[in-house]
């Protein structure tokens, strides 16, 4: 046995904070040995400071006498840390090869409970590619708990804690990672305790099993990579990444890792906005409709964000016949191009093209595994052999589309790409375009149109990324730097949902999905999501209708029970500026855990590690000043917002229309203006979480008003799509000044022919058309047929069923059949009614659209949708012609069932009258 004395060599640091370290070998220690032993019994420290992720400082570091666990001396170190995760102490231990006999331990003693043993193994099969150096990860071992007393930590068992931690590594790297010749080369120990100062005592190193590996240089360490980067140590990544000039992105399984690491994409449509701009409102990525400009890539490089834009086109060849020329090599300097975007909207037509395109494109790219994305609507399989990712999603806020269907539908999506392709998920920001132009149509929008609530956003976004999106693509017509109402809204409530988004990046980017758990308070759900260390508990208060107007959707005690939390687990809340300890309790089936107060959304941590309650910490601290601020700036708004639109509501819509009374609207308005006062208190206070929190408390009256008024208002509809005004809040005015028009209107002569479905040949003559998409194992088609009858003898049925009876299909991807009235000839600013009657008298499986009746006016965004009736269901939908010309109607089977349809008819609303109006 050899004894290592004081005098062995210590790490030279790079810089002054010692945040990242050069690790330099003695030429001593290359003597092979069969154990090493340290007993600190000399002058000389041996143990040195090799950085950590937050400030610190080491107030005091020396060897000690009299205070030893065996012998006389020890070392002894007093460091003050604020918010973090560690603070290493490295002590060289040669290039002990790793095999099974190898064992470390080290006695400590400590104030605190949470520092850990560590080792550095170096793999010299396996070059970093960004230092060129052989790569390293960090193996833990065991963690202090004896609160002042002396504690072995133990690490032994090399071979299979460094198998399994390089499972881990080879799911974030493109090239295979070889353990052989593996080493430790130092040994580490975390020492950070929490915040505020911890004492240290060190004695009785021993690394048993000691074989010398062959000598070999040291592996450096760039000076913007920490040497342990290569562990699985996401949760202590920033929580807005910076993407660097390299920006080097490759996919590695489902994660995108973006220089080296995983990243969750946070992108938005480019409208000419400076990138700082948007850099500032947490965005990572800019989507681009075109190749960047030189001007727009150095912007890129300076600001850290990335680009996503399509790639170069190929030319068409000379002559036809000739081959299509190859396209000219893609040049360094698009390097912070992260993906290639390679369309939208595309489908079987475009398949051949995509394929041949993509070829090219990872032919020509210098930049070997940048990925490519598009977004197809159909043969999703087909596509994600062409591309490494696809982009997916609808426009769900102010549609028939529930949330709840649209989280289902978000969920069914991977089942259609080869298996393990990742999804990234697009977000609408703002009310789709044939909504608008409807609202103008009608009057209802004058100068600028409303936007969308803060609340539906947040809804939205949350259900996509409890879904399993990989990464969101934020859609937008006209930049967020403008300076209307609107967008200076929809700015601070992107810049709210970055930063809460970055608090749980690590489960976003590289985590996975467990799976969904009920609560006690009906329409409250919550997904969990797994990461390294820790449990992610996403509740969503998304009630019936809330893609129109949310509730107050806010309780107490609210309680869900988690499956497979160990015993050891603690339960956090995590609110920007606070992570805060909740009630949790063992019971059949897992862990229930307890929130008190309960909004739209939350966030809930398990975990049993220390450095993730540290990390997290300080993710929340980092944001907490700024999302106070806008949280209470985004309620000021929606107070003077709510005010404005019940003012004009005074205006147009019947009294005590909404069942709420004067009283309770002033009550409302007391209490959002008193929890807003609050608020400003905590903030001059610097108190941020509690600012954060009652200015989350001063929307949820306001939230009431808006959904009992809207409520009152589509009570006397078929559903709220039936007027295009009715699908949010802010337009209620003109919902109730077109409902008065209706009630002194009358209605014209029906214009669709042939829509009581009594003569086939009467609707071939007239236009009808019949469309099926053929799908393996399905049988569709449509007819009339007498079981379909609501009057008359025959009444339209759109069936599609499995093809075998020992099949059974429980996902369509694209409709089976639908069927597309004639075209009716309308006049602009005509206001039609579309009224019939459906029955389906079994739910409809394979689609959470079930039948969809789209009018060609406004399409699938005012689109209804019914999955099954209790008996025939009448519906009437009123649409403005933008402009003259001609629409049509179509009914479209999107799963599996059976649907009855009669008496279809396209009227005109004509003013006339009140006592010579007749509605049919």
């Amino acid at each position: 046995m050899r004894t290592i004395t004081a005098g062995c060599p210590p790490f030279a640091a790079m810089s002054a904070s010692f945040a990242l370290m050069v690790w330099m070998l003695s030429a001593a220690s290359a003597v092979a040995q069969t154990a090493w032993y340290e007993g600190f019994e000399g002058s000389e420290m041996s143990w040195t400071a090799a950085g950590g992720d937050g400030a610190y400082r080491i107030e005091s570091h020396k060897r000690v006498q009299g205070e030893a666990r065996t012998g006389q001396g020890c070392e002894r170190l007093r460091v003050s840390a604020a918010s973090g995760t560690y603070v290493y102490l490295a002590h060289s231990a040669g290039r002990a090869r790793v095999i099974d006999e190898l064992a470390i331990s080290v006695q400590l003693k400590c104030d605190r409970g949470g520092p850990q043993l560590l080792a550095r193994v170096v793999l010299p099969r396996s070059i970093d590619p960004q230092t060129g150096q052989p790569m390293t990860v960090l193996v833990r071992g065991g963690m202090y708990e004896a609160v002042g007393r002396w504690q072995a930590l133990r690490l032994d068992g090399l071979p299979l804690r460094l198998g399994r931690q390089l499972r881990v590594l080879q799911s974030q790297v493109t090239d295979p990672l070889d353990p052989r010749e593996a080493y430790v080369d130092a040994v580490l120990l975390n020492i950070y305790g929490g915040p505020g100062v911890t004492n240290v005592w060190i004695d009785d190193l021993d690394i048993a099993g000691h074989v010398q590996a062959e000598a070999q240089t040291a592996p450096a360490v760039a000076a913007d990579v920490p040497s342990w980067s290569h562990q699985n140590t996401s949760l202590a990544a920033p929580p807005t990444p910076v993407i660097s000039a390299r920006g080097r992105s490759v996919l590695s399984r489902s994660v995108l890792l973006v220089d080296g690491k995983p990243t969750f994409i946070r992108a938005i449509e480019h409208r000419g906005e400076p990138l700082a701009e948007l850099r500032r409102l947490g965005f990572n990525a800019v989507w681009l409709a075109g190749m960047p400009t030189a001007d727009l890539l150095a912007e890129a490089r300076r600001q850290g964000i990335g680009l996503i834009a399509p790639p170069p086109r190929p030319q068409a060849p000379l002559l036809p016949g000739d081959p299509v020329p190859a396209l000219a090599p893609i040049a360094p300097g698009y390097d912070t191009v992260l993906a290639w975007d390679m369309g939208s909207g595309l489908t079987e037509e475009h398949l051949d093209a995509i394929r041949e395109w993509s070829a090219q494109v990872k032919a020509a790219d210098h930049r070997q595994g940048r990925p490519l994305v598009c977004r197809a609507e159909s043969d999703l399989r087909s596509y994600s052999r062409c591309v490494d990712l696809l982009l997916t999603g609808r426009s769900p806020l102010g549609s028939s589309l529930e949330l709840t269907d649209y989280g289902t539908w978000l969920r069914q999506r991977p089942r259609l790409p080869l298996p393990g392709t990742p999804l990234w998920t697009s977000i609408q920001t703002q009310p789709v375009d044939p909504v608008v132009e409807q609202w103008h149509a009608l009057g209802a929008a004058a100068g600028q149109p409303p936007g969308l609530s803060s609340e539906q956003l947040r809804l939205l976004v949350y259900t996509a990324v409890t879904a399993g999106a990989r990464g969101l693509r934020f859609e937008s017509r006209s930049p967020l730097s403008a300076d209307d109402v609107p967008s200076r809204r929809r700015a601070a409530i992107l810049e709210l949902l970055n930063a809460e988004l970055g608090l749980i990046e690590p489960w976003l980017a590289a985590g996975s999905y467990v799976t969904t758990v009920a609560s006690s308070e009906p329409g409250v759900v919550a997904a969990v999501l797994d990461a390294d260390r820790a449990k992610l508990v996403v509740p969503i208060w998304a009630a019936p209708g809330s893609q129109f107007v949310p509730g107050q959707s806010a309780g107490t005690s609210i309680s869900f029970v988690v499956p497979g939390v160990p015993e050891s687990s603690d339960a956090y809340l995590l609110t920007p500026g606070q992570l805060q300890p909740i009630r949790r309790k063992r019971v059949a089936g897992g862990r229930r855990i307890t929130i008190d107060e309960f909004g739209l959304t939350t966030l809930v941590v398990l975990t049993q590690d220390p450095l993730v309650v540290s990390d997290l910490s300080q993710r929340s601290a980092q944001v907490a000043r700024r999302a106070s601020e806008l949280s209470r700036n985004l309620a000021v708004d929606k107070l003077e917002q709510v005010e404005s639109v019940l003012q004009r509501l005074g205006q147009t819509a019947p009294a005590s229309a909404a069942g709420v009374s004067s009283p309770q609207v002033s009550r409302a308005f007391v209490t959002a203006r008193q929890s807003i006062q609050t608020s400003d208190g905590f903030l001059a206070a610097r108190n941020w979480s509690a600012a954060y929190l009652h200015a989350e408390r001063a929307m949820r009256p306001l939230r009431m008003l808006e959904r009992e008024y809207w409520l009152a208002a589509v009570r006397p509809l078929t559903s709220p799509v039936a007027t295009p005004t009715a699908v949010g809040f802010d337009t209620l005015a003109g919902h109730w000044a077109i409902m008065e028009r209706l009630r002194n209107s009358g209605y014209g002569p029906n214009r669709l022919p042939a829509g009581e479905f009594e003569d086939l040949n009467a609707m071939m003559q007239a236009g009808w058309a019949h469309f099926q998409h053929p799908a393996a194992g399905i049988e569709a088609g449509a007819d009339l047929a007498p079981v379909a009858v609501r009057s008359g003898h025959l009444g339209l049925r759109l069936s599609a069923r499995d093809a075998e009876a020992e099949t059974r299909i429980d996902l369509v991807e694209t409709p089976p059949v639908w069927m597309t009235s004639p075209p009716v000839q309308v006049e602009a600013g005509t206001l039609v009614a579309i009224h019939g009657w459906v029955q389906i008298p079994t739910a409809i499986t394979g689609s959470v659209d079930g039948l969809m009746i789209v009018d060609s006016i406004t399409g699938e965004a005012l689109a209804e949708r019914i999955g099954e009736t209790m008996g025939w269901q009448e519906f009437t939908l009123y649409r403005a012609a933008p402009r003259s010309g001609t629409m049509s109607v179509s009914f479209v089977l999107s799963g599996l069932g059976e649907v009855w349809l009669d008496d279809v008819t396209v009227q005109a609303v004509e003013r006339v009258a009140v006592e010579t109006a007749s509605r049919r």
